[in-house]
């Protein structure tokens, strides 16, 4: 009778912590599994939930869960047509956007980072973000940057009509 009872017991414990761990596992795979899919690149439900984070953290306007879709999406095709261009911005460029990108807080790129992984954001949300404007900007500014060359004597009219 004792062996049953322990049989029973070990039973009951090995279901009872089935019912605990699955819930987790499920979680997690839920977490990091597709959420989109943009041409072959993905964005995973962990990266929406980063990002929205993040939007909130500078209080950017909207909601955040949206334009944290919006804005995946529209990094993912970027950088769609950055690579086709040849465009990646290096670990060196990627850090003085950083660091650019946290001064505007009055801060260094590290006690941004500290800052932003206190309310739970990871570091590399912030640097994707960052990299992804980077590889964009680069490639607007070859793309139409000649075309937008302004002359002086372009300037010189345009501030004599404003004032007269």
């Amino acid at each position: 009778m004792t062996r049953n009872r322990l049989t029973a017991f070990l039973i009951q414990m090995f279901c009872a912590a089935a019912l605990i761990v699955t819930p987790l596992v499920t979680s997690a795979q839920s977490l990091f599994s597709t959420a989109i899919t943009v041409n072959d690149t993905i964005i995973t439900n962990y990266e929406l939930d980063q990002r929205a984070r993040f939007l909130t953290l500078l209080r950017a306007p909207g909601d955040p869960a949206i334009e944290a879709r919006k804005g995946l999406i529209d990094d993912r095709l970027r950088l769609s047509a950055t690579r086709a261009a040849g465009i990646t911005p290096t670990p060196e460029e990627v850090q003085v956007g950083m660091e650019e990108f946290a001064a505007r807080a009055n801060l260094t790129a590290e006690q941004f980072v500290q800052a932003i992984e206190q309310a739970g954001v990871a570091r590399e949300t912030f640097r994707d973000f960052v990299a992804a404007g980077l590889a964009w900007r680069t490639y607007v500014q070859g793309r139409f940057g000649p075309r937008a060359q302004v002359t002086e004597a372009e300037v010189d009219r345009t501030l004599a009509q404003s004032a007269t």
